[in-house]
């Protein structure tokens, strides 16, 4: 199955029962299409997904790499830089796709204590987006038809949101492809990250159907949920000058769309206290586009008005880019939430899923 940001959702029984309540856990990994020998032993084998601008990564250890009697360590042809890699974990047989990119390090350790080991690093193929700066212009495009026509060039499959405003012109100018997206990301509020071979480019607060419900003392192992106005804002004014016009463009932020059914955003508790309004010169060419811009900008602070990091027994499902729900830690936290970041980690103390959080309402 290749890997893709699902959108079902599921109960925990449910996960039991394919999983067989959780017994055995045990790993799925392919090398250039070839699984791993059985001979093979890994240990400290983890998986980062996030949505916070950096690739997906894996890392684990070959515990058995080095051969005494040889003095030798085996496997290194199978453990070739720039090999393709997936990566599965569940229990016993029953497996679900975490990880698909390159091998990107191969290290050799020779620990103080202990046998010999070969570490092996990786990351999803939107790192080779980062590399190099490139200069070039659209006329008469959308963002979201750049980002499309980028992502193709990396053989991407898309799911890009269409953008509304077309721009006469659109340069990228000394910055990597990665970096580039990120900013337009950033200009419209839209989400952009990479899950295997597919490039997201979407709309915020969409594909919201949480993976599952997590209860505490059940389910859920830890949490911690932090409410903060560090970053919070009440308005954003966006300003440039109009060559032509002789005049000045000016945008206002309207609105943060809420996620979950809390109340209050930060916009509402600060705007209780007085305006605290950020103000923002740029190179708009409308006001469309200075009102999109501020609105941008106000909702992806809002966003950090609420953060938190959890644990549970380990769950491939969970993944940067979807959206969980938590229930038995009161009423105002017992929301959905937007996963930022999930790490999966197998080692001897078995298979263990940590999350990071978050949201804007209180």
């Amino acid at each position: 199955m290749a890997l893709d940001l699902e959108t079902s959702s599921f109960t925990f029984d449910d996960l039991a029962k394919k999983y067989g309540d959780f017994y055995a856990p045990y790993y799925d990994i392919k090398v250039d299409g070839t699984k791993l020998s059985d001979d093979i032993a890994l240990d400290n084998l983890r998986v980062e997904t996030t949505i916070d601008g950096t690739a997906d990564s894996f890392s684990f250890r070959v515990a058995n790499a080095y051969d005494i009697t040889k003095n030798e360590f085996q496997w290194l042809s199978t453990f070739t830089l720039g090999k393709a890699i997936d990566i599965g974990l569940g229990y016993v047989d029953k497996f679900t796709p975490v990880f698909t990119g390159q091998i990107t390090s191969v290290v050799v350790d020779f620990p103080e204590d202990g046998a010999p080991g070969l570490v092996v690093r990786g990351m999803d193929i939107s790192y080779l987006m980062m590399k190099g700066t490139k200069s070039r212009s659209w006329n008469k495009k959308k963002y979201s038809e750049v980002v499309e026509e980028i992502a193709k060039t990396y053989g991407f499959k898309t799911n890009v949101d269409a953008t509304t405003t077309v721009f006469p012109a659109l340069s990228q100018s000394q910055i990597n492809d990665y970096h580039f997206i990120q900013n337009l990301a950033n200009l419209v509020n839209y989400d952009f990250f990479v899950v295997g071979k597919n490039l997201y480019f979407r709309k915020p607060l969409t594909a919201m159907t949480a993976v599952m419900t997590l209860e505490m003392g059940k389910t859920l192992r830890s949490l911690m949920i932090d409410h903060n106005l560090a970053e919070q804002i009440t308005g954003v004014t966006v300003r440039a000058w109009d060559n032509k016009e002789l005049k000045v463009i000016e945008g206002k932020s309207a609105s943060v769309t809420k996620l979950g059914s809390n109340s209050k955003t930060g916009k509402d508790i600060l705007g209780s206290k007085g305006d605290f309004i950020e103000h923002m010169y740029t190179n708009v060419t409308s006001v469309e586009e200075a009102k999109s811009y501020a609105d941008a900008i106000l909702n992806r602070r809002a966003m950090k008005l609420v953060s938190g990091s959890g644990e549970c027994i380990g769950i491939p499902e969970i993944r940067a880019g979807r959206y969980i729900k938590l229930s038995g830690v009161g009423k105002t936290f017992d929301q959905p939430y937007y996963i930022t970041g999930a790490t999966h980690i197998f080692d001897d103390e078995g298979y263990t899923t940590r999350f990071q959080l978050g949201g804007n309402a209180v």
